[in-house]
């Protein structure tokens, strides 16, 4: 049996509602100096308005992270190529000048990240896992029994899933693709993003882990684009956020929009690429799908989910033997909003539309899933 997880911001809200995107954006928005704020206005009208709209933020982010990317283009023409240092000669150009504008940009961006890290940080403990989401471990526990490939794709930044995984299984019963290797200037030890070497080194292991838009332990080093993990302990005491050179090193993690488009490099591209090989490989397919917290705001991720809904339904198609989809949704009209937004995402007709009777939809929060359980005994 083939098995795939997927969590959303949803699942983290139920561990603490601090963890919420609204609630991570406007802390982040209010540290900022009044001209950076402006900077983020200049992007995001409504927010003068004192109207907080999450997709407004995340073009908002999206935008300053293409200027970042034209600029540092740029830039990196002028001084790494012949034709850009004639350039600069023959125009009388100076490029200190960019390089100032280009470390501003990256500040603004590495601030957004902090903000995430200074919430999560130390609020992803297992007693209060254990407290707040008992329900779920319950199920998760009794999904990982056995020997079925599960794979959990989660769309956080936090370690939620990695501090269940590490509790309730062990270091040596799953993989998340990264292997030891080295240490940093600080000593701290340092874990390489290597699929091939994981497997090399540990053989193939059946439950694994996927940070489909990467996490706040994960960096890339831009002399030489390695990705690589270091524990969140080594962060905290480094201090590393802070300290951090965005000429060195930048977060390994996609925020804003245009995900479609950055999913397209590592070591984003590997996670999706397995998301979308259980999706819509004829060998590989995902026979149960649990789709929890998740908001359907992603293009790439509701494609792939619809191709395997389309599969399923297939008079010679491998069918879905079980569909779930949990949210937190209190009011009928929630609900129902909830799912004509999930059709409309998933391009579902008349014909193909899900149903509240259908008995996909769980909607009284993450910790409910474990009522499965319970059905089926």
């Amino acid at each position: 049996m083939k098995k795939v997880v997927l969590t959303g911001n949803g699942l983290s809200v139920g561990l603490n509602r601090a963890f919420a995107l609204q609630n991570i954006t406007q802390t982040f928005y209010n540290k900022l100096t009044p001209e950076h704020q402006k900077f983020i206005q200049h992007h995001m009208e409504r927010i003068q308005k004192d109207e907080y709209i999450q997709v407004d933020f995340e073009e908002a982010i999206a935008s300053i992270e293409q200027v970042h990317d034209a600029l540092d283009s740029y830039v990196n023409f002028l001084i790494n190529k012949e034709e850009g240092k004639k350039y600069l000669e023959s125009e009388g150009l100076d490029v200190e000048e960019l390089q100032s504008h280009l470390t501003k940009i990256k500040e603004i961006i590495i601030s957004y990240t902090s903000s995430i890290v200074e919430i999560i940080d130390g609020n992803v403990h297992w007693e209060q896992i254990g407290d707040r989401l008992s329900g779920f471990i319950n199920w998760l526990q009794a999904e990982l029994q056995g020997n079925d490939e599960i794979d959990l794709f989660t769309l956080n930044f936090d370690l939620l899933l990695e501090t269940i995984l590490l509790r309730t299984v062990g270091t040596d019963e799953f993989t998340d693709f990264h292997v030891k290797r080295g240490k940093t200037p600080d000593g701290h030890d340092k874990f390489n993003f290597d699929p091939q070497q994981t497997l090399n080194d540990f053989d193939y292991r059946r439950i694994r882990l996927h940070h489909l838009h990467g996490s706040l332990s994960s960096f890339k080093r831009l002399s030489d684009g390695r990705i690589f993990k270091l524990r969140t302990e080594d962060i905290r005491l480094s201090d590393l956020y802070k300290k951090l050179d965005a000429n060195e090193l930048f977060p390994s993690i996609i925020t804003g929009g245009f995900k479609s488009k950055k999913i397209q490099s590592l070591p984003f591209s590997f996670y999706y690429g397995k998301f979308k090989e259980k999706m819509v490989d004829p060998e590989n397919l995902c026979e149960e799908l649990y789709i929890i917290g998740y908001s359907f705001r992603d293009e790439h991720i509701n494609k792939a989910i619809s191709e395997r809904l389309k599969i399923h339904r297939k008079r010679d198609g491998i069918p879905l033997k079980r569909f779930v989809i949990v949210d937190y949704k209190l009011t009928e009209e929630e609900q129902d909003r909830f799912i004509e937004d999930v059709n409309k995402d998933l391009e579902l007709g008349r014909k193909t539309k899900l149903k509240k009777e259908d008995g996909i939809f769980i909607f009284n929060g993450a910790d409910a899933i474990d009522g499965i359980l319970h059905a089926s005994n």
